[in-house]
């Protein structure tokens, strides 16, 4: 958080505050939204989390903080509220997909598209989410509740599209134009976006459709499924600090420690919280498996809950591999060599900058099939679609979930 640091005294008094006006009072007088992604738990009442941290500040440097001058987004403020001893918890927007597709037929009538139908039968077992039609051309949108974050998600959507291109030239739309539409409530970085971009395939992401929205009145309605900061021209400087740091070094031996200290740094701004913060370069008793950093893993709630229940996570052990190639088996095996489940527990992040050779790929399903233990690699690319979520106050585990589940399906 921007200008100076906050005190648990202050944050109290912001709650005596918060208490004494009512909720739609205090957050009118200084300017906030109400908490979609993060609440302050305390004696028994949830307090909107960005809201009591920014207010906190006037207590001890003269003025309250404007939502625009926090860093990092609510993300940070939860940051700064939970190293006081405070309980924060991270919300997840509750919607359907059904209900956030019928946002965007709404919002397309209310834009002069017309003909906007939803659930369009295209063939046999194919239907188009929303076809609507433009002054030139007419819009074939697929709908996703979550955006697609993986390589191979990326791909299904690709050649689900180029199907349904193929299968709307064959209905009365054959002759016009045709653009093609991707509609999802996150954001895609450049990485994810650029395969999906090269094919023609237009994205309508959550800053996009929140500029529409509120161009057409309808910001209040597109609330309900697009996080506050899509609202907001808040400034991302952190975020954007690292995703510079890590494309900017190179890999390999020279710059190995200064990419090992970037990666716990990135890994503390991704998940603390709800994580608590790296432990550095802890060696086991037997003082021979060196990991990098351990994230203490007390979550109650959401996918790091999760974890500790799936794979006994109480510690997330994080390992960092400045190669100029892919990793290969041997960093696999090394990685797992840290886990037990009466120690770390079973389950591991590799940061790496590329994507993973194949006997990696092939070392990580045998020691999920053998032993139980879940290691996930993390790309350069993957890391950066992470910080732009967490920039965006997006849940940057979702990139996580997706490999994680992508990975046991293919099992």
């Amino acid at each position: 958080m921007r200008r100076g640091a906050i005190t648990r005294q202050a944050v109290l008094n912001t709650l005596s505050e918060y208490d004494e006006l009512g909720r739609a009072t205090f957050l009118a007088k200084y300017g906030y939204s109400k908490a979609r992604t993060y609440v302050l738990v305390y004696k028994g009442r949830e307090y909107d989390a960005k809201a009591i941290a920014g207010v906190a500040h006037k207590w001890d440097c003269e003025r309250a903080l404007h939502p625009s001058e926090f860093s990092g987004g609510k993300a940070h403020a939860a940051a700064w509220l939970e190293r006081l001893g405070f309980r924060v918890l991270g919300r997840s927007l509750d919607f359907s997909e059904l209900d956030f597709t019928q946002f965007l037929v709404h919002l397309l009538a209310k834009t002069g598209h017309r003909n906007v139908s939803q659930n369009v039968p295209l063939a046999p077992g194919a239907r188009a989410d929303i076809i609507a039609e433009s002054e030139d051309a007419v819009l074939v949108i697929e709908v996703k509740r979550v955006s697609p974050q993986t390589n191979l998600r990326i791909e299904d959507v690709v050649n689900q599209m180029k199907n349904y291109s193929g299968l709307t030239q064959a209905t009365q739309y054959g002759a016009r134009r045709q653009r093609l539409v991707l509609a999802a409530p996150g954001i895609l970085a450049n990485k994810g976006a650029e395969p999906l971009r090269n094919s023609g395939i237009e994205i309508w992401d959550g800053p996009w459709i929140a500029r529409r929205a509120v161009a057409a009145g309808l910001r209040d309605e597109a609330s309900k499924f697009l996080a506050p900061e899509y609202f907001e021209d808040a400034p991302q400087s952190e975020a954007l600090d690292l995703i510079d740091k890590l494309t900017q070094m190179p890999a390999g031996r020279a710059t190995w420690s200064a990419y090992q200290r970037l990666c716990r740094d990135i890994a503390e701004y991704l998940f603390c919280p709800p994580l608590k913060s790296p432990v550095w370069e802890s060696l086991d008793d037997a003082e021979m498996n060196r990991r990098d950093f351990i994230l203490p893993n007390y979550a109650d709630a959401g996918f790091w809950k999760f974890t500790r229940d799936k794979y006994f996570a109480d510690y997330v052990v994080a390992d960092a591999k400045n190669y100029t190639r892919g990793i290969e088996k041997q960093e696999i095996i090394q990685v797992a060599n840290y886990l037990s489940e009466h120690g770390t527990g079973l389950f591991a992040l590799v940061m790496t900058r590329i994507e993973p050779q194949e006997s990696a790929v092939h070392a990580i399903k045998s020691q999920w099939v053998r032993h139980n233990k879940m290691i996930v690699a993390l790309t350069d690319a993957d890391i950066v679609q992470m910080l732009t979520d967490r920039s965006f106050g997006v849940d940057p585990s979702e990139v996580i979930r997706q490999k994680i589940e992508d990975f046991r399906l293919g099992v």
